[in-house]
């Protein structure tokens, strides 16, 4: 899980092992006054299908818990989801405060899918969609301006009431 601001971002399917790793470079210098040191890792999932599968899990699971929860200001939690499937580059930047740090394009159309989605709801790219079509009951899809990408098919989950 990466900590940015008030959301979290999880990658599911991340995997280190050594028939994936594309590439590694290490660098150390100085940046203005401080040190840094990372190493930059590509790798690629084994399974891109399962990996997409659940991730959607985990963000449903995230609502569910989320809307139980009452925050300090006497509001129901509420959430937004949003889910990318793709490649990123990986490591740990920094020495004094060493953080595990996802890169890539993939990273951020994952945080549009949360910003431009709507609280209580998945929402995914056509990307995701094409992994996991079938495996959900029912999607809205939708069309939806992305920074950087212009206009994006995108998609909702749509709940089914038990």
């Amino acid at each position: 899980e990466i900590k940015v601001g008030d959301a979290f971002m999880i990658a599911s399917g991340l995997s280190m092992g050594s028939d994936i790793v594309s590439s590694q470079q290490s660098y150390s210098g100085s940046w203005g006054n401080a040190k840094t040191s990372s190493t930059l890792i590509s790798c690629e999932t084994l399974d891109a299908r399962s990996s997409a599968w659940n991730a959607i899990l985990f963000g449903k699971r995230a609502l569910e818990e989320g809307s139980q929860l009452m925050m300090p200001n006497g509001r129901w939690c509420q959430i937004r989801v949003g889910a990318h499937t793709g490649d990123v580059c990986s490591g740990v930047v920094g020495t004094a405060m060493p953080r595990y740090c996802l890169f890539g394009d993939t990273v951020n159309v994952a945080s549009r899918m949360e910003t431009t989605g709507e609280a209580g709801r998945v929402h995914v790219s056509e990307d995701t969609y094409d992994l996991v079509f079938g495996a959900f009951a029912d999607w809205e899809e939708r069309s939806v301006s992305v920074k950087g990408k212009g206009e994006m098919k995108t998609y909702f989950l749509v709940e089914q009431e038990q």
